[in-house]
């Protein structure tokens, strides 16, 4: 996507800032779980979208939800599948209210996943295979 570089640039760095706030020796999943979550919501706020807009919130929001259920164990696998099955499902959606593709007609949107969700898909694909 056109500007998913800067807005996972922002995710990180408030995913970061969320983490310096621990008071903990360590990280907690939890703690690591809820930084993620921060993360989305900054790409939310600074980018203008929501869950259901065609965007990589459309995969950010559902891989979140999923590591914060879990509690002890952050699941990243789980957050992967969640990630990519909302990815897919921005193929389905017929416009898009935010990003790059609204400018794009129904027809030239329906059955293509949304980049930026696809990209959030496979970064969570790749990083579930490293720490399994």
């Amino acid at each position: 996507g056109g500007t998913s570089g800067i807005l996972l640039e922002l995710m990180f760095r408030k995913a970061s800032t969320t983490l310096m706030q621990s008071t903990g020796e360590g990280i907690t999943s939890k703690e690591l779980a809820k930084a993620f979550r921060a993360g989305a919501e900054a790409v939310s706020f600074y980018g203008g979208a929501q869950e259901g807009s065609r965007t990589m919130l459309d995969a950010l929001y559902p891989a979140s939800a999923t590591m914060v259920e879990v509690g002890s164990v952050v699941d990243i696998k789980g957050a992967a599948e969640a990630a990519r099955k909302g990815a897919d499902a921005t193929a389905a959606m017929d416009h898009a209210e935010a990003g790059r593709s609204n400018y794009l007609s129904k027809e030239v949107l329906m059955g293509t996943p949304d980049p930026g969700a696809v990209a959030v898909a496979v970064i969570l694909e790749a990083f579930s295979k490293v720490v399994a």
